[in-house]
C-alpha cells in the first residue's frame, strides 16, 4: 500500500482493504457509455491509500483494454504550466500514437503566437485525441494529487472535459482531505454540472485489513494484540501501518511465538508515532546519504545531470554524492520516474525530510539552489527559468531585485501560453517589492494583462488599476487601461468602466474613443454616443490593428442605435483596415459576423463567418471562437435550423463559458431558451429560465423576449407583459425594441385590448423609419397588418424574411396572411410544413386548424418509421408513457437527470411532439 503504482519506478502492491470502492468505480466505468462522462472524487489524509486504490483502477482498466491516462503531481509540478496535461498524454500508449504526437506539440510553448489561438489549438487536439480514445471504449483520466495539479493544466481541462462530456469518458482525481485548492476547486465544479458524480472519502482500514498488511511486512500471522496496536499507532491508515510494522521489526519489538508474530515489549515502553515511523524510513543511512537524501527533498524531483549541482547544495563531494544517490534507489527512497528524473517514492518521505530541515535551513537551502543556478545562467548554459523561478520564490528576501527581475522576466515568458502560471509569479515578485518601488507599476501590468488574457476579468481589474496610478503616459498605460475597461465590462460594471474611459480618453488613442463610446449605450446615454460616432470615424489610425479595433467598435455602436446601413459600412471598413494580416482578418471577420447576425442581417453574417472559418482552417488559428460561435448559433436560429442551432450550443458553450465571453454566452442561452419554448420543450426551458439573465444592453432584451414567450406558453401573460414593457424603454431606445413592442401589440390583441393595441402601434410606427434590418421590416410590417387585417402589408412582410432569410419569421408572416384572407391555402401550408420541420408545434396546430376551417386538406404529420428512435431513446420514452418523472427515469435507468432531458429533446422532435401528453398518445397509437 506504501507504493504509488500510477508514478513510473514503483512496484504495484495488492489493494487491501478498499475493494468496495474499486468495485464503484469499476460500476461507474461500465455505466458510461450511457451516461457519459463521470467524475470520481477520491479523497484522504495523506497514506490513506488513494494512489494505490487508483493504481488498482489503472490495472484493471488496461486489462479491459481501455485507454488509460494518468497523471500524478506535487509541489514542484504545480510551477511546470501544463505539467499535469502533457503527463497524462505521454502516459498513453498505443494505437494512438500520431493523435498522442500531435498533441503533444499543441501543447509546446509558443512565446510569439497569440493565446487564444495556441490555447484553442491544444484543446482542440487534446479533444480530438480523447474523441478517438472513446470512440470503442470508455476510457479514464487519472490524476493524482489534484491539488498540486498546475493551474495552467486545470484551465485545459476544464475546457475539454466539458467539450467531451457526452462521451464515455471517466476522471478520477484524488486529493488531500481538508484542502481546496480554487483552480482544482473550480475544475470540479464545473465539470460536475455535466458529469455523473460518484464521492469516496477514504475511512481508515478494518482491523483486520490492518492485520492482513502487517502480516505481509512481518511475513508471518500476527495475534490480534500487535494488530491492534499498529492499528492504534497508525490510525488505520496503511502507509503508517506498514512504516510502523517495518520500524518495530528493525527494533526488534517484535517476537515470533508459535508461527504467530506478538510485541516484545509492554505498548507502554514503545516510543514510535507516525512521523517517527517514516523518518526512520532514512534513519539507517549514513550521514552522507541522510544529507543528500534532505537536499533532493528541496529539490523534490532530480536529474542525474544535476548531481554537481546537489553535490554543491549538499556541500559534499560529487563521488560521494553519486554513492548517496544509489543508495537512497536500493532502499526505495527514490525512484525512477520516466523522464522527469527521480523522486521519492512516497510523498511523506519527501514531506517529513523537507519538514525536518527546519525553515531557515530549506531557504537557505532554495537560496543555494537558485544561486548555483544564477551563476550557470551567467555563464550561459542552460537553465530552467521556471525551476529557477520556483526556487528563488522560496528563497528571496523582500528587496531582492533579482529575485524579482527573474520572476518577472519567467511571468513574461510563460504569459503567452500559460497565463495562470504567470499571474503567479507576478504575484510572488509584488510580494517581494517595497510599496514604492517603482518596478511594482509594470509588475501590477503584466498581471493584470495575463489575467485578462486567462480569462479572469474580476482579478484583474484591481491590480490594474493600480499600475494605472503609476503608469506614465504612453503605450503600455493604454494596454492596461484598454484591460481594465474590458474586464469592468466582462462583469457588469459598465457604469466604472465609462467612468475609467472618461479619464484616460483624453491621451488615449481612437481606439479607446471607440470603446467609450460603446459604453455611453451601455450607460444609457444614447444621444451623447450619437454625437461622438462622426469625431471618432475622423481621428487618425495609428496601425491597422488600432483601424480593425476602431471599425469594429462603430459597427458594433452602430447596430446599437439601430443604423445597420452604417453598421455595414464600418464592418467592411474594419475588414479593408488589417490589411492581409490573416489574425486581424479573422478579427474582423468574427466580430462583425457576430454583430450583424444579431441585428438580423442574414446574408451579411453569413459571408463574413463563411470567409472566418476559411480563415482558421488556412492560419490554424482558434482566436475569436467566442464571436463565431455567437454568429453560428443565431444564423442558425433566424435560418430556420433549430437543430443545429441545439447542437451548435452543445458543442460551443464550454468554449464560450471558459472564456467568460458573457456576451456570446447570452446569445446562447436567450437562443436555446427560445427554440425550447416554441417547441414547447417547457421542462428544459424551465431549467434556462432559472439562469442569471445576461445582462448586456443589448442581449438582456433579445433574452427578454424569449423568456416572455415562456411565460406565455405557460398561461402567465400578464407577467409576460410586464417584462416586455420594461425591456423596452420609454423612447424605444433598446435593442429588439420592435420585436418587443410587436409582441406586446399581439397580446394586446388577444386580450382585446384594441386601444392599447393602437397606441403601441403608433408608437412602433414613429421609430420604424429608422429601423432598416429585414428582421425589424418583416416584424413591423406583420404586427401591423394583423392590427389592420392589410393582407398586401403581410405578403411585404413574407417577402421581406425570405428576401432576408429570416425562415421562422417567414412562416409566422405566412400564418398571418393566411389567417386574414381565406385564399392563401397554399401560404398556409407552407407555413404549416415550415412549423413541422422546426419542431414549432403550437404554431403548427394553430396553421392546422385554419386550414381546416377553410376546409382544406391538413398535410399529414410524418409518423414514425420503424427504427426511428434508438434503443435508448425508446426505453426513456416508454417510461414516460408510463407516467414516471424525470428523475425517477434518471434513476431506473442510472443516467443523470440532464441526460433524460436531452434524450426527450431529441424524441419529441423526431416523433414532432411538444409534450409528455402527446407522446404518450403517439407511443398508444402505435401499439394499437
Amino acid at each position: 500500500m506504501a507504493d504509488t503504482p500510477l508514478r513510473a519506478g514503483t512496484r504495484r502492491t495488492e489493494l487491501r482493504g478498499r475493494e468496495p470502492e474499486l468495485r464503484a468505480v469499476l460500476d461507474r466505468v461500465d455505466a458510461a457509455p450511457a451516461t457519459g462522462l463521470v467524475v470520481v472524487r477520491v479523497s484522504g489524509e495523506p497514506g490513506i491509500g488513494k494512489t494505490s486504490l487508483l493504481g488498482e483502477i489503472a490495472h484493471r482498466l488496461r486489462e479491459r483494454h481501455c485507454g488509460v491516462l494518468t497523471s500524478a503531481s506535487d509541489v514542484l509540478g504545480k510551477r511546470i504550466p501544463y505539467g499535469a496535461v502533457v503527463a497524462l498524454i505521454r502516459s498513453l500508449a498505443a494505437p494512438l500514437d500520431k493523435l498522442r504526437a500531435e498533441a503533444l506539440s499543441a501543447l509546446e510553448f509558443s512565446a510569439t503566437e497569440d493565446s487564444g489561438a495556441w490555447f484553442g489549438r491544444a484543446c482542440d487536439r487534446v479533444v480530438r485525441l480523447l474523441t478517438e480514445l472513446t470512440a470503442a471504449r470508455p476510457a479514464a483520466l487519472l490524476i493524482d494529487d489534484l491539488d498540486h495539479v498546475d493551474d495552467d493544466s486545470l484551465a485545459l481541462l476544464t475546457l475539454v472535459l466539458r467539450r467531451v462530456s457526452a462521451a464515455p469518458l471517466v476522471l478520477v482525481t484524488a486529493s488531500r482531505s481538508h484542502t481546496s485548492e480554487p483552480g482544482a476547486e473550480n475544475l470540479l465544479d464545473r465539470v460536475e454540472q455535466h458529469a455523473e458524480v460518484l464521492r469516496l472519502d477514504l475511512a481508515p482500514l478494518s482491523d483486520a485489513d490492518v492485520a492482513r498488511i502487517v502480516e505481509s511486512v512481518l511475513q508471518t500471522p500476527v495475534d490480534e494484540a500487535l494488530a491492534r496496536e499498529v492499528g492504534q499507532r497508525s490510525d488505520g491508515n496503511p502507509f503508517f501501518v506498514t512504516e510502523i510494522a517495518r520500524s518495530l521489526q528493525e527494533l526488534d519489538l517484535v517476537t515470533v511465538d508459535n508461527n504467530r508474530a506478538r510485541l516484545a515489549v509492554s505498548p507502554d515502553a514503545i516510543r514510535l508515532t507516525r512521523r517517527e515511523a517514516v523518518l526512520r524510513r532514512v534513519a539507517p543511512l549514513e550521514n552522507d546519504t541522510r544529507l543528500v537524501a534532505r537536499a533532493v527533498s528541496v529539490f523534490r524531483r532530480v536529474r542525474l545531470d544535476q548531481i554537481p549541482l546537489l553535490a554543491r547544495v549538499a556541500s559534499l563531494p560529487e563521488s560521494t554524492v553519486v554513492a548517496a544517490f544509489d543508495e537512497l534507489l536500493r532502499a526505495h527512497i527514490v525512484v525512477h520516474d520516466d523522464d522527469r528524473g527521480y523522486r521519492f517514492s512516497h510523498a511523506l518521505v519527501g514531506e517529513a525530510l523537507y519538514h525536518e530541515v527546519g525553515p531557515a535551513q530549506r531557504r537557505h537551502l532554495h537560496s543555494l539552489i537558485s544561486a548555483r543556478l544564477l551563476e550557470d545562467r551567467s555563464q550561459g548554459l542552460p537553465v530552467d527559468l521556471l525551476q529557477l523561478a520556483w526556487h528563488l520564490a522560496e528563497s528571496a528576501a523582500p528587496g531582492d531585485r533579482a529575485a524579482v527581475e527573474v520572476l518577472a522576466e519567467a511571468a513574461s515568458v510563460a504569459r503567452a501560453t500559460a497565463p495562470e502560471t504567470a499571474a503567479a509569479l507576478c504575484a510572488r515578485a509584488l510580494q517581494l517589492l517595497p510599496r514604492t518601488a517603482p518596478e511594482r507599476a509594470d509588475l501590477l501590468a503584466l498581471q493584470c494583462r495575463v489575467l485578462a488574457r486567462a480569462s479572469r476579468p474580476a482579478l484583474a481589474i484591481d491590480p490594474g488599476l493600480a499600475a494605472l496610478e503609476s503608469l506614465a503616459p504612453g503605450q503600455e498605460r493604454t494596454r492596461v487601461a484598454t484591460a481594465v475597461i474590458s474586464s469592468l465590462f466582462s462583469v457588469g460594471r459598465t457604469a466604472e468602466a465609462l467612468a475609467l474611459a472618461d479619464e484616460e480618453v483624453a491621451n488615449g488613442p481612437a481606439s479607446l474613443e471607440a470603446q467609450r463610446a460603446v459604453l455611453l449605450v451601455y450607460n444609457n446615454r444614447h444621444e451623447d454616443a450619437v454625437s461622438e460616432v462622426a469625431r471618432i470615424e475622423a481621428l487618425p489610425i495609428s496601425s491597422p490593428a488600432e483601424g480593425v479595433i476602431v471599425f469594429e467598435h462603430l459597427a458594433m455602436l452602430s447596430s446599437l442605435l439601430f443604423q445597420h446601413d452604417r453598421t455595414v459600412e464600418y464592418a467592411n471598413r474594419a475588414l479593408s483596415y488589417s490589411d492581409g494580416q490573416p489574425m486581424l482578418e479573422l478579427q474582423a471577420l468574427s466580430v462583425c459576423a457576430s454583430i450583424t447576425a444579431l441585428a438580423g442581417l442574414v446574408h451579411d453574417a453569413s459571408w463574413r463567418l463563411r470567409r472566418a472559418e476559411e480563415l482558421v482552417d488556412q492560419v490554424g488559428s482558434h482566436g475569436f471562437r467566442a464571436e463565431r460561435a455567437a454568429s453560428r448559433v443565431a444564423l442558425d436560429w433566424l435560418g430556420g435550423r433549430w437543430d443545429a442551432a441545439l447542437d451548435g450550443i452543445g458543442r460551443w458553450l464550454p468554449d464560450v463559458e471558459a472564456a467568460q465571453a458573457d456576451q456570446a454566452l447570452g446569445v446562447l442561452q436567450a437562443v436555446e431558451l427560445s427554440i425550447r419554448t416554441w417547441r414547447g420543450e417547457l421542462d428544459v426551458a424551465a431549467r434556462l429560465v432559472a439562469l442569471p439573465a445576461p445582462q448586456s444592453v443589448n442581449i438582456s432584451k433579445l433574452h427578454a423576449a424569449a423568456h416572455a414567450e415562456y411565460l406565455i406558453a405557460r398561461g402567465e401573460i400578464d407577467e409576460a407583459y410586464i417584462l416586455l414593457a420594461d425591456a423596452v424603454g420609454s423612447r424605444l431606445e433598446a435593442a429588439y425594441s420592435c420585436v418587443l413592442v410587436a409582441r406586446m401589440i399581439e397580446l394586446d390583441l388577444e386580450r382585446g385590448r384594441t386601444g392599447a393595441a393602437l397606441e403601441s402601434l403608433d408608437r412602433l410606427a414613429s421609430v420604424s423609419r429608422t429601423r432598416v434590418s429585414p428582421w425589424s421590416r418583416t416584424t413591423v410590417r406583420r404586427v401591423t397588418g394583423v392590427v389592420r387585417q392589410d393582407a398586401d402589408l403581410l405578403r411585404e412582410a413574407v417577402s421581406e424574411a425570405a428576401t432576408g432569410g429570416l425562415e421562422f419569421e417567414k412562416a409566422r408572416a405566412q400564418l398571418a396572411l393566411g389567417e386574414v384572407c381565406a385564399d392563401e391555402v397554399a401560404v398556409l401550408v407552407e407555413a404549416y410544413t415550415a412549423f413541422q420541420r422546426l419542431g414549432a408545434h403550437g404554431l403548427r396546430r394553430q396553421a392546422g386548424n385554419r386550414l381546416r376551417a377553410l376546409g382544406a386538406k391538413v398535410p399529414r404529420a410524418r409518423s414514425k418509421a420503424p427504427g426511428l428512435l434508438t434503443e435508448a431513446e425508446e426505453n426513456v420514452a416508454r417510461l414516460v408513457q408510463q407516467g414516471m418523472r424525470n428523475r425517477d427515469i434518471a434513476a431506473a435507468l442510472h443516467y443523470s437527470p440532464r441526460t433524460i432531458e436531452v434524450y426527450l429533446s431529441r424524441i419529441y422532435a423526431k416523433l414532432h411532439v411538444s409534450s409528455r401528453l402527446e407522446l404518450a398518445r403517439v407511443l398508444d397509437a402505435m401499439q394499437r
